[in-house]
């Protein structure tokens, strides 16, 4: 099984949504679906994906949460540097 970082995952969406077009298509309208196959997780239910796509005269920036609204257990998540997708090291893939 191959570990991915966050980084290499999002990557790894965006090159395919870029030469795949029904993977595109896949990934607007149900996201969930479509990262789930693609990278073989179960992204968990209190999880919500959105898809943004940017164009020449529109951009979108992902600003990372605040800690203000994190419970301690998730706020020991994000200070370890660890992700919903895999608790210990990163994302699992396939």
């Amino acid at each position: 099984m191959e570990m991915l970082s966050r980084a290499e995952a999002e990557q790894r969406i965006r090159e395919r949504a870029a030469s795949d077009p029904d993977f595109r298509g896949q990934l607007r309208a149900d996201p969930r679906l479509a990262l789930a196959s693609e990278l073989g997780l179960e992204i968990p239910h209190g999880v919500t994906v959105h898809v943004h796509e940017e164009t020449v005269s529109e951009v979108h920036l992902a600003l990372p949460p605040t800690t203000e609204d994190l419970s301690d257990a998730d706020l020991e998540l994000v200070s370890g540097g660890l992700c919903w997708a895999e608790p210990t090291s990163g994302i699992n893939i396939p």
